[in-house]
């Protein structure tokens, strides 16, 4: 059975790992599987589970949820950031979790950090001693990771504060966070139903679940929070380069207001038409320069009184 990663025996005090092939899924076992895998449908319906619920294990395109069965049966659809190698973290891997029949069936398409670290410390004996123990964990795992991406996010954020361009990492940030939180808003929902099911499983780790259920709200407010702190980044920066552009459009009509009058008398003493003052004098070249001058002088006056150079 290609399709099929682990499988583990849940039913002693110590969970014992299985072999990979079982045509029979039985209670107090969890089996995690390649999710595109067709095989995966096909040893699903050998086993009796309805179709409906198939479809919903395997949807291509789903969305954090819990969904409660007849006999103690539910869904529990959640996502988690995307730490693999050469991965972009806000690209979200989705994590599925059946319990039917007293026994677990997890899903996935990438590989979860997450779940990794969990089969590890079971071979190491370190790991989780019941199936409720093992959801609480996957729980917990999948927020913890969101939790350390947050924290980076948080050092870039600090770093944002003191530029004064709107960068490309800026924006790339945001939009990480807007597709973050597009999941993990129905994740905190999902959680919490999970929690306030009568299942066995939730009752048992019904404390535990409330931790949970805190650490999955904290999140999304800080989610909130930094959506917010960097919608302030990008305003503070929009409304900088307004007015540094205001600023030197106000300059540059201050510095075009001094020229006019002279512009005006240099044009009309260039027109090559008889009659022009002064053409006849040696001074008059002289007498002109020394007029544009005072013009110059009498302007910056002028406009020093009337504050123009304090606005700008």
């Amino acid at each position: 059975m290609d399709f099929l990663l682990e499988h583990w025996d849940f039913c002693s005090d110590k969970p014992t790992k299985q072999v990979l092939d079982p045509e029979q899924i039985q209670p107090e076992h969890w089996y995690h599987c390649q999710r595109e895998e067709p095989e995966v449908r096909r040893w699903l319906e050998r086993n009796q589970v309805p179709n409906s619920i198939i479809d919903s294990l395997l949807a291509e395109d789903t969305r954090p949820l819990f969904e409660q069965y007849e006999d103690q049966d539910f869904l529990l659809i959640l996502r988690g950031v995307n730490l693999n190698a050469d991965a972009n973290p806000e690209d979200m891997l989705s994590l599925r979790l059946l319990y039917i029949n007293g026994a677990l069936i997890s899903t996935r398409k990438i590989p979860s950090k997450t779940v990794s670290s969990i089969r590890h410390n079971l071979e190491n004996q370190r790991g989780p001693a019941n199936l409720a123990e093992l959801v609480i964990q996957i729980i917990d795992g999948l927020s913890n990771n969101i939790d350390a991406y947050l924290d980076t996010v948080e050092d870039k954020i600090d770093r944002f504060d003191d530029e004064v361009e709107l960068s490309e990492e800026l924006m790339q940030t945001h939009k990480a966070l807007l597709k973050i939180k597009r999941f993990i808003k129905p994740q905190q929902y999902a959680i919490d139903d999970y929690h306030a099911s009568d299942t066995n499983l939730s009752q048992s780790k019904s404390l535990r679940l409330r931790h949970s259920v805190n650490t999955i709200t904290r999140i999304n407010e800080t989610l909130d929070f930094y959506l917010s702190e960097l919608e302030i980044i990008k305003g503070e920066l929009r409304q900088y380069h307004a007015e540094r552009m205001n600023q030197n459009t106000y300059l540059f009509s201050v510095i075009a207001a001094i020229f006019l009058p002279t512009s005006f008398l240099t044009g009309l003493l260039g027109v090559n038409v008889g009659g022009i003052p002064g053409t006849e004098s040696p001074i008059a070249f002289g007498l002109f320069c020394l007029g544009l001058v005072i013009i110059f002088g009498v302007e910056f006056w002028i406009l020093r009184r009337l504050k123009f150079f304090s606005q700008s």
